[in-house]
């Protein structure tokens, strides 16, 4: 398995709802304690539910309930939740005795390891009967390619687990658009699906290079593929295995699915949206003010931009430019630095205010995309959102570009933006974002933002 995705199918939720389950049976425990005993003894034992919950917590990750391929059958979850909690209580009463700790309570013990081994059941329980009964959010869009007994099939299998993934779009073998790579790139343009999975029987190696050119354009464009094969006979590069059922599944992708380190930079981006918004809120007062002084029109200029997938969002700026800037780009077309039309920027603007060139070299205008981090549009870090009019020009292999989150700041503004004035350049920096991608990265690359932003080094 590529060390990438070492947390792919990992169920990050569940790994939290259960220890806040644990957590909550040891506050029960504590309450049944004082009604029995008549005092509280709280903080004095909340080691007993540290140590229970770490134990716990990997007993499960061996037996692989955090997974979200493992297949929920209510027997399963039963023997797995009560044998993680006979190891966790045991191992718990092994501290106790080896660390003669002796004013440990065992009315306190034993109603704590009961409650949690029956509320992380109900809990499992109620999980599963509210994925029956609602479907949607958070959900992977699929675009199925097989026949119609494989995706039933298929489907059994993946609503016996976690895996979250409706399929919007279904095609059989013989579909026109499957016949060129070309008409398959404009079926994923118009359908703007997640990811595609292939279902193949394949008799020999001959007939996998079939869908390969297929897999290539979903490569390019950043859409991850799932083949899944009856028969697996072929190297695996770039790619991990992981099963469905019976099925062996191959997933080729250009985007990271380590579902643990996504969750990191959400609470990052989340996290750091908030604190941002809060502490530059006196800043943001003065730059209104600024602007409406300077000159007439709004304070925030509001385009739409491509985020992921090309989905279209509303993108927030301080404005930096006289109203009629958009009606006078035609007559400056001429003065494009970028040759090849893909972006555009002028020397010494004619359209940028007074405020707005300061705007512009403190990265001040760039602020109020913090809104759009919030809206879980935007991320801190990742590629630039291009506007609508940059992705109708685009090849087949710019498309990568977008298939991430895009964001506030990114390889691109830390390696001198203004300087660049190749599009390919642009490109290359936004895959090798794409290609490198960590949270680690990502902290770099916000440090390295601060210095360039105080140096004013590389701005528009």
């Amino acid at each position: 398995m590529n060390k990438r995705n070492g947390t792919a199918n990992f169920n990050i939720l569940h790994i939290l709802l259960d220890n806040a389950v644990i957590f909550c049976s040891y506050c029960i425990a504590n309450n049944i304690y004082w009604s029995v005993r008549g005092n509280l003894i709280f903080s004095e034992h909340i080691w007993i539910y540290a140590i229970f919950a770490v134990i716990f917590t990997l007993s499960m990750l061996f037996f692989r309930m955090y997974n979200i391929t493992t297949f929920f059958y209510l027997d399963r979850v039963i023997k797995r939740v009560v044998t993680s909690t006979a190891i966790a209580g045991t191992s718990l009463s092994v501290v106790v005795f080896l660390g003669k700790i002796g004013q440990t309570s065992r009315l306190l013990f034993v109603v704590f390891c009961a409650l949690s081994c029956a509320l992380v059941l109900s809990e499992r329980i109620a999980i599963r009967v509210f994925k029956k009964t609602k479907r949607g959010n958070g959900y992977s869009h699929v675009l199925f390619i097989g026949d119609d007994a494989t995706l039933k099939q298929y489907m059994g299998f993946i609503d016996k687990t976690s895996i979250k993934l409706k399929v919007d779009s279904f095609i059989t073998y013989n579909d026109p658009s499957l016949q060129s790579a070309d008409a398959f790139s404009q079926l994923l343009v118009k359908t703007s699906v997640d990811e595609v999975h292939f279902v193949f029987t394949f008799g020999s190696k001959d007939e996998m290079i079939a869908i390969q050119p297929l897999i290539e354009v979903c490569d390019s464009m950043g859409v991850t593929a799932r083949v899944i094969l009856d028969n697996l006979d072929l190297p695996v590069s770039k790619s991990y295995v992981s099963s469905i059922g019976t099925y062996p599944v191959i997933t080729y992708h250009s985007v990271s699915l380590d579902k643990l380190q996504l969750f990191v930079k959400s609470v990052m981006d989340i996290t750091g949206a908030v604190i941002g918004l809060i502490l530059l809120a006196p800043l943001f007062i003065i730059t209104a003010i600024a602007i409406k002084i300077d000159s007439p029109g709004p304070v925030f200029f509001k385009q739409k931009r491509a985020g992921i997938r090309g989905n279209v969002f509303q993108i927030y700026k301080f404005r930096s430019m006289y109203i009629d800037a958009e009606s006078r780009k035609n007559e400056l077309a001429s003065m494009n630095m970028f040759k090849d039309g893909m972006m555009f920027k002028i020397d010494h603007d004619p359209r940028i205010t007074r405020v707005g060139a300061f705007l512009r070299k403190s990265s001040i205008d760039e602020l109020p995309q913090l809104i759009n981090v919030l809206k879980r549009e935007m991320s801190l870090v990742g590629t630039r959102p291009p506007t609508l009019e940059e992705v109708k020009k685009y090849e087949l292999e710019h498309w990568r570009r977008i298939s991430i989150q895009p964001g506030i700041t990114g390889m691109w503004q830390v390696n001198g933006r203004s300087q660049i004035l190749d599009f390919n350049d642009v490109v290359k920096l936004d895959e090798k974002y794409i290609d490198e991608w960590s949270v680690l990265l990502d902290i770099k690359l916000i440090l390295m933002t601060v210095k360039v932003v105080l140096s004013t080094r590389g701005a528009f």
